[in-house]
């Protein structure tokens, strides 16, 4: 993930999947040291959105029901924090 793939995956990435009916959809954020799942896609075009975003940190599992899993995320690596573009 850098700097522009953060923007990428939070907001376009985001509307495009929900747009598309994209049932789940996982963000793994090692800056963040955390993983945002977003489930119950609505609406359409740039305003698509997910209705529930769950947020868990890096070394709890994260569930994902929708595939029968709960993803360990015990050894996921962390990276520095961006430092804002000057």
């Amino acid at each position: 993930m850098s700097r522009t793939s953060v923007h990428r995956d939070y907001v376009e990435k985001r509307s495009i999947y929900a747009a598309g009916g994209v049932p789940v959809y996982l963000i793994i954020d090692p800056f963040e040291a955390r993983c945002l799942v977003l489930t119950e896609p609505v609406g359409n075009g740039v305003s698509a959105d997910y209705l529930t975003k769950r947020t868990r940190k890096f070394g709890d599992p994260v569930p994902l029901p929708s595939v029968g899993i709960d993803l360990d995320t015990s050894r996921f690596g962390t990276l520095p924090p961006l430092t804002p573009v000057p």
